[in-house]
């Protein structure tokens, strides 16, 4: 069953009407902060409504990242059914059949929008994948000149130690207020243990990034806020299963084959940016 539907083209009272949060049963729904004048951006919204994924929206792979070893992104990890956009990752019997390239031993789906957006609302109803891969949403773009990024899910949703805990976090890796590397770039990470296991229902993460701050909503309560700094390069959205070992998100082939679950993604903007 999906969250609150989004017809095209609503109007801002409609969407003061359904704010803050709607429990009905296990649904959960949020929306954009009230007070403020906020427009739908359709290359970032969609319902997942179809049969497939809408490529004019979205690459079903990551063009410019193939993924971290021992994880491929692979375009067979990506399928839209019954209302949901569902990101898979697969043992390594099954990902070796898809002849790998050296260093790679399993597979996972990476989605990434192809339209970029500066300043706005962005938020997605899933449910996280129950392996020990991490199943991610995020924003970023890695551009010659500067490059950022906003996380706003990173979770290994199927391990013990990490599935409830939401970790938000900005990375800044080079441009023209530092110059970074990949060795050594600017990053913030906070950790917030929300009491729930994150694989074992549909919840909606949000972000709100505006000039000045970015803030962090989990099923409509703010979880962080911080000011914002250097964030304001236009960014791409992601949504992605991943191999981090950072998280102890390393692919567990007795959790494998997994599905991350996503209703729907849907950013606003306000019209003043």
């Amino acid at each position: 069953m999906k969250g609150t539907e989004h017809p095209k083209g609503y109007s801002f009272n409609l969407l003061c009407v359904f704010s803050g949060l709607l429990l009905l049963g296990s649904v959960v729904s949020a929306a954009p902060p009230e007070g403020k004048e906020w427009v739908v951006f359709e290359p970032m919204t969609d319902e997942f409504d179809g049969d497939s994924l809408d490529l004019e929206k979205w690459f079903d792979h990551n063009p410019t990242w193939s993924g971290r070893p021992p994880t491929l992104f692979h375009p067979d990890c990506v399928a839209v059914s019954n209302g949901t956009l569902r990101i898979s990752a697969f043992d390594s019997a099954a990902s070796a059949r898809r002849k790998l390239p050296a260093g790679f031993t399993h597979i996972s789906g990476f989605v990434r929008s192809k339209d970029r957006c500066r300043f706005g609302y962005f938020e997605m109803r899933a449910k996280l994948m129950p392996s020990t891969q991490v199943s991610c949403f995020w924003l970023t773009h890695a551009g010659r000149e500067e490059w950022s990024e906003i996380d706003i899910v990173e979770v290994a949703a199927g391990t013990e130690k990490y599935g409830s805990l939401l970790q938000p976090n900005v990375h800044y890796f080079r441009g023209p207020h530092y110059q970074g590397t990949l060795e050594h770039h600017l990053k913030d990470p906070s950790y917030h243990d929300l009491g729930v296991p994150l694989k074992d229902d549909f919840h909606v993460y949000a972000c709100e990034w505006s000039p000045t701050f970015i803030r962090w909503y989990f099923d409509g309560k703010l979880v962080r806020e911080r000011h914002n700094d250097m964030y304001f390069q236009p960014l791409e959205m992601n949504l992605n299963v991943e191999a981090n070992e950072w998280f102890g998100g390393l692919p567990d082939d007795a959790t494998l084959p997994a599905v991350y679950e996503i209703d729907y993604v849907r950013t606003w903007r306000q019209k003043d940016y």
